[in-house]
């Protein structure tokens, strides 16, 4: 393999234009009213209540991979044998991340459980363990063992829930690592601070959101050796996000809860406006992380603390405080929160994954942004697919749907399907020939590529970017005629505008 040649196998294909990791979005998605038929539905029967995107956030993000010391698989810290563990299964949450080794995963109580709790509840589908780099799925017995012999054990679980009665299922993969502690080190000498700011929240929107430990779940403390210390709860007590918003960064950073203090009324967040919210990241009493602190507070110059890549010396932020009461020394790192255009807030938007199809009656089709501004720089030429996970409506009824990270493209100018059918006569590939070359994509990266499966069905949630070039081992031709090249097992792109093949 060229080293310059992606393989699918081992990078995962994306299914949008990935925003940089400092602008994540903290939604606060609209359940949609489950329809019913007055003929056929009693008017007794109690309404079917469903989980939120948001809800399952919440839930998911109490479970993060975990650094365990072999005393701890003794007595529960085992993975029960039952119904929870495999594939093809139809169990709730609750039986799954209540399994006594699962549950030693949890970092925080979830604010919303409507993704166990609803009446229509989310479905765990699958539960699969693996060896650190391995794809063999391991049996409880030998997760078990592998645990007990201090070994890396990684654990994918597979889920389903709908928002509404009407919407598409959700589906989606939580991956909790359990990690086996190094040789414990007599002291900490490093701590590489890394979150998430700012942060984009919808104009008017409810500020509980940013309220949730989930909302700072991508808060990082890495020692010298790299090894994460947020998660090991040997180190790290808590991490927490403050009620409390500032309307300047100088105020936050001073916190004195006096001034500076943003007043959020009952309309939430106002539109274009950015707030300062601080988080508190507290160490354990007496570990190697609280005593590095009460060091640092003493004397920081050797440039070992640093927050976001900028060492304590040279910023405000990160400022640490001597250890109090029961609990060590904290960080408080502080964060901004841009709210949106009232224009962005006036769109509803619900999930809704499958496939858009530009139409022919134009040489391309312009794309809007949140704000429903039109894109310059940026377009979708005609005749081309793109994947799309998210629809929103407004209130004149305009209807768009999400093809990467903040565009959209107005329903008006393509046909939407939801993957069942993706164009092609689906059915096993003929003329199936070995090759040696390589499959390159016309950009740019945000770019969509969809991919199909060994029977020529449109593979859900994954495709390729883009600006990218990828191996390829065998072509075919499928049902319809069209050449197709293997970039993965059971993973092929279709021949066509923008798929260029060049062998070695």
């Amino acid at each position: 393999m060229k080293k310059n040649i992606k393989y699918a196998g081992i990078a995962a294909a994306t299914l949008l234009a990935v925003a940089p990791i400092a602008a994540p979005v903290v939604s606060n998605a609209t359940t949609v009213q489950a329809t019913t038929d007055p003929a056929t539905t009693d008017p007794a029967e109690t309404e079917v209540a469903y989980t939120t995107a948001d809800g399952a956030t919440d839930y998911l993000g109490q479970f993060r991979d975990k650094t365990y010391s072999t005393s701890d698989t003794i007595g529960t810290f085992k993975l029960v044998q039952g119904t929870t563990y495999g594939t093809n299964l139809s169990t709730t949450p609750t039986d799954v991340f209540g399994d006594s080794l699962i549950k030693q995963s949890k970092v925080n109580s979830a604010d919303d459980t409507s993704f166990a709790d609803a009446t229509n509840p989310a479905t765990i589908t699958s539960v699969q363990a693996y060896l650190s780099g391995s794809k063999t799925a391991l049996s409880v017995g030998d997760v078990n063992k592998n645990l007990s012999l201090g070994n890396a054990v990684t654990f994918d679980i597979a889920y389903s829930y709908k928002t509404s009665a009407s919407s598409a299922a959700t589906t989606g993969t939580k991956t909790i690592t359990f990690t086996p502690a190094t040789t414990t080190t007599s002291s900490t000498t490093k701590a590489a601070v890394t979150y998430t700011t700012p942060i984009s929240v919808e104009a008017n929107s409810n500020p509980v959101a940013t309220k949730l430990d989930s909302s700072v779940s991508n808060v990082s403390i890495k020692d010298q050796t790299g090894a994460e210390l947020v998660g090991n709860a040997d180190q790290v007590l808590s991490v927490s996000p403050a009620s409390r918003y500032y309307t300047t960064l100088k105020d936050a950073e001073k916190n004195d809860r006096t001034t500076g203090v943003a007043t959020i009324g009952t309309d939430g967040f106002a539109a274009d406006t950015t707030y300062y919210q601080n988080i508190v990241v507290t160490s354990v009493k007496s570990s190697t992380l609280d005593n590095y602190l009460e060091n640092q507070l003493e004397d920081s110059s050797d440039g070992s603390y640093t927050i976001n890549g900028v060492t304590y010396a040279n910023t405000n932020n990160g400022t640490i405080a001597a250890a109090s009461g029961d609990s060590g020394a904290t960080i408080t790192l502080t964060r901004a929160i841009n709210a949106g255009s009232a224009e962005a807030a006036d769109w509803t938007t619900t999930a809704n994954k499958g496939v858009v199809t530009t139409k022919n009656d134009a040489a391309y089709y312009t794309l809007k942004d949140d704000n429903n501004d039109t894109i310059t720089n940026r377009a979708l030429a005609k005749n081309t697919d793109w994947a799309t996970d998210q629809k929103r409506t407004n209130s004149n009824g305009d209807v768009q749907y999400r093809v990467a990270t903040g565009e959209w493209i107005d329903a008006d100018d393509v046909t939407f399907s939801d993957g069942s059918n993706s164009g092609s006569t689906t059915g096993e590939y003929t003329d199936v020939q070995n090759i040696n070359g390589k499959v390159t994509l016309d950009g740019p990266s945000s770019f969509i590529y969809v991919l199909y499966n060994d029977n020529g069905e449109a593979v859900t949630g994954r495709m390729v970017a883009g600006n990218s070039e990828w191996y390829t081992d065998k072509k075919a031709t499928n049902a319809s005629g069209d050449t197709v090249y293997r970039v993965a097992t059971g993973e092929w792109v279709q021949a066509g505008s923008g798929v260029h093949y060049s062998a070695y």
